[in-house]
């Protein structure tokens, strides 16, 4: 029999039941504490259904990546061709075909920039002239059709200024019709040989 103490000079938090430890001595407090000293029960674990496979995202991955690398590149190509047509290398060589009687003879006058599908005209090598390397192709067209513009110059050092070693237009489709505007002659020599 459990004895209760109604008083009501006791706090409330204080009125709990004292129970006799007869009556549950019988029951085993929870312990996790083997039963047996040294011998553990594995935990095992119910579910009511299996755990779904999780799904192959390789597949995705592998074609975002290249997707990422692709984008890249096209990305840097288009600034990179932005930075060759702003040079002022791609300038003076523009001005100097636009001058050219040779050039008017041979395409008409006037003479521009092909442009690319991109809007701005593509050139093609690499302009650099801190490094010393300036090796550029670009197209042109006129009213008696396209060429091809190849331009070439070196500096060996620093302090030196730029050699340039081509300068050549050759128009599509015969190549034989060749203008060099770096020296006289020199265009004739290079179709030849």
């Amino acid at each position: 029999m459990a004895s209760w103490m109604w008083n009501g000079t006791v706090p409330r938090i204080a009125r709990m039941p004292v129970l006799r430890a007869s009556r549950y001595a019988s029951m085993r407090p929870m312990s996790t504490r083997p039963t047996q000293p040294g011998r553990w029960e594995p935990h095992v674990t119910r579910v009511k259904s299996p755990i779904p496979k999780l799904p192959n995202n390789k597949p995705y991955v592998i074609v975002g990546g290249l997707s990422l690398v692709v984008f890249w590149y096209v990305f840097s190509s288009y600034l990179n061709n932005k930075e060759r047509v702003g040079s002022s290398v791609l300038r003076m060589v523009t001005q100097t075909i636009k001058d050219s009687q040779d050039v008017h003879a041979l395409l008409g006058e006037p003479v521009h920039l092909k442009r690319s599908y991109l809007g701005d005209p593509w050139i093609e090598g690499i302009v650099n002239p801190l490094k010393g390397k300036v090796d550029m192709s670009f197209p042109i067209e006129g009213p008696r059709g396209t060429a091809t513009v190849y331009f070439t110059s070196v500096r060996k050092h620093k302090t030196d200024a730029f050699e340039v070693l081509r300068f050549l237009i050759v128009p599509e489709g015969d190549a034989s019709r060749a203008v060099s505007l770096l020296a006289p002659g020199l265009g004739a020599s290079l179709a030849e040989g």
